[in-house]
């Protein structure tokens, strides 16, 4: 694990509205990021992610790449979201940004850059995973 992905995974976290999901198939956690986590710890390949109402145990071991894209969802809707995968392309957790127009179609000019911003920084595998 590198410092890189520490560092976007503490960044992420205190994000302000990002939801955090996590699971596979028949069961999804979404979990809000509505204030910054009371603590984001490393210990080996570990990382927690402690917050008011729940905590989050992932090993960082697992994630092989991480994606920003914009994903096509439900309706019409368009999501942007940071993708922490595994070596089988398998999402090990999300990022979904914040939506503040709520509109799920289009979003706003800062709601664009605060993505593209995470995106410009982190996006190169080889900046995050050590191989």
């Amino acid at each position: 694990m590198t410092a890189d992905l520490q560092q976007l995974l503490t960044e992420l976290t205190h994000t302000p509205s990002l939801i955090c999901t996590v699971g596979r198939n028949e069961a999804i956690g979404e979990l809000m990021l509505r204030k910054p986590p009371q603590n984001v710890a490393f210990a080996g390949d570990w990382a927690a992610i402690e917050c008011e109402n729940w905590h989050l145990h992932v090993n960082l071991a697992t994630v092989k790449q991480v994606r920003f894209i914009e994903e096509r969802g439900h309706g019409g809707s368009v999501s942007p979201v940071a993708i922490f995968e595994d070596a089988q392309g398998q999402s090990v957790m999300r990022f979904y940004f914040p939506h503040a127009s709520h509109t799920h179609t289009t979003y706003t000019a800062e709601e664009l850059e605060l993505f593209g911003g995470f995106k410009e920084r982190y996006e190169q595998p080889q900046n995050l995973i050590a191989t």
